[in-house]
């Protein structure tokens, strides 16, 4: 067992997409682990699927991870002692660590084409065999599958599989055993010179002097090859965690698919959901920490956090219960706080989305900074999300209000064009302006008009907004200021009852 001391985790990335959330939440566990455990936390890119990965999607995915706070101790972009940390310039230690199991007798070199290995595939399946790969390279002499690779045939490189089973203590799963027979001898090194996903790992973990593995339960068929890899070279495998899978509805592994909420980080970012409110909501996605908390901040889960409390059944994703978490996260939050958000904005916006941010900022041009943090933090209570906070203060700062239907019907209301003319003419002969005055002036207008309750309070507050929910009057008074109220005070009393 490792001590805290050494506690090395890693997060790899392939660059071939967008971040999905279940990658977000297993890099957030790794990050927990390495912190509580004074660690260090590995970004390592795994860009050796040439065809599909791109520069673009890494910048994409680092984003991502910033935007989310998870920030690395060693990276592409940090360094550190055990680099490079893109796997598409570790090619020539792949091939050197090949070429030790080749002269070990440990790998051999195969001549056989794609089409060959699929026809004796197929017919190993109609015979009822497993269709493992049939051994016909392993016996080559080691002359002559040195002349064949020097003369230019092509040939990939394979590890040769020893009748064994093996055993796993995971975590999660607890005891695992993988029996004999379960794998053929498999490519370590194809023809191009690139390693497959299980060498590369091997060698990187080994390399990167990675302690703990925490990861997708799916990952666990991959474990016996890893773990006959490291008795090859002769090093101690990491302790290994497998994380049960984030869940659609019908509890099938969560994939984009129409009906079901998105998968993509940067999806949520632009859609107004703030880091803070995503990381409580995934990590309580097959993590239990111990009572009935239903919201923790990055500091109580660092406190909670335990591989024992990560679950071994799937948790479904419910995009109801990530807004309402994110509502939370809106409804406590300092103006400071909100401005903040606001300001790392959506990220990449396309072509025929609003930048909520940017209309945010555009509708509180003529605030400064305390005035434009004073209003978003008055409308934080009518808000899920970050891009409806823009519909919210256009209400307050918009030329014209739009009446919504209760609205309408509160204006409707017998007396309600004479009480707001009333208020408005008290609000005039105010000498200063501010929301004590206006509740003042309120209370003595509602006394003078027979009126108290919501039949005072609910015209009011349609004429200035439109709506019949909203901040506190005297507030609501304070942000628009003193022209604003009476001009939307007279306005709504010409078209009242």
């Amino acid at each position: 067992m490792h001590t805290t001391s050494d506690v090395r985790v890693r997060f790899a990335p392939s660059p071939t997409g967008w971040l999905h959330v279940g990658g977000a939440r297993t890099a957030y566990f790794n990050w927990l682990f390495a912190r509580r455990h004074g660690g260090a936390f590995v970004l390592r890119i795994e860009d050796t699927d040439a065809a599909r990965s791109t520069g673009e999607s890494e910048r994409g995915v680092l984003d991502d991870l910033r935007w989310l706070g998870l920030q690395w101790d060693e990276g592409p972009d940090a360094g550190g002692p055990y680099g490079p940390y893109r796997q598409s310039e570790r090619l020539d230690l792949y091939r050197a660590r090949a070429d030790e199991l080749i002269a070990r007798g440990l790998a051999f070199r195969c001549f056989c084409t794609d089409e060959s290995l699929e026809e004796r595939r197929q017919a190993a399946l109609a015979a009822g065999r497993p269709p493992h790969y049939d051994g016909r390279c392993r016996t080559l002499g080691p002359d002559e599958s040195a002349r064949r690779a020097a003369a230019g045939e092509p040939c990939s490189i394979r590890f040769k599989v020893a009748d064994r089973s093996w055993a796993l203590r995971d975590h999660v799963r607890g005891e695992v055993t993988f029996p004999a027979g379960m794998v053929g001898d498999f490519v370590i090194l194809r023809s191009s010179g690139l390693p497959t996903y299980n060498f590369a790992c091997v060698v990187d973990d080994a390399g990167m002097r990675i302690s703990h593995v925490l990861r997708a339960e799916e990952h666990l068929a991959n474990t016996p090859r890893q773990l006959m890899l490291y008795d090859a070279f002769g090093a101690t495998p990491p302790e290994y965690a497998h994380v049960a899978l984030i869940l659609n509805r019908d509890r099938t592994k969560m994939s984009k698919r129409s009906g079901e909420a998105a998968v993509a980080v940067g999806d949520w970012r632009r859609a107004g959901f703030v880091p803070e409110a995503m990381l409580s909501y995934l990590a309580l996605l097959g993590f239990h920490p111990g009572d009935d908390r239903e919201i923790l901040s990055r500091e109580e889960l660092l406190e909670a956090f335990t591989l024992d409390r990560l679950g071994r059944s799937g948790s479904v994703f419910d995009a109801a219960k990530l807004q309402w978490v994110n509502a939370h996260y809106l409804h406590h939050a300092s103006g400071e706080q909100l401005a903040a958000w606001l300001a790392t904005g959506p990220g990449p916006v396309p072509k025929g989305e609003t930048d909520w941010s940017a209309r945010v900022t555009a509708l509180t041009a003529a605030l400064d900074e305390t005035g434009r943090r004073k209003l978003i933090e008055a409308v934080r209570g009518n808000v899920a999300t970050l891009a409806d906070i823009a519909g919210e203060v256009s209400v307050l700062t918009g030329a014209e209000v739009v009446t919504e239907p209760d609205a309408a019907e509160a204006l409707a209301t017998n007396g309600a064009g004479a009480l707001l003319n009333a208020l408005a003419g008290a609000l005039d002969g105010l000498a200063e302006w501010s929301g004590e005055g206006f509740k003042s002036a309120l209370q003595a207008t509602g006394k003078a008009q027979g009126r108290k309750g919501r039949d005072l309070f609910m015209p009011v507050r349609a004429a200035l907004t439109g709506r019949t929910h909203g901040p506190e009057l005297p507030l609501l008074a304070d942000l628009l200021g003193k022209t604003r109220c009476i001009e939307r005070l007279q306005d709504a009393a010409r078209r009242a009852g």
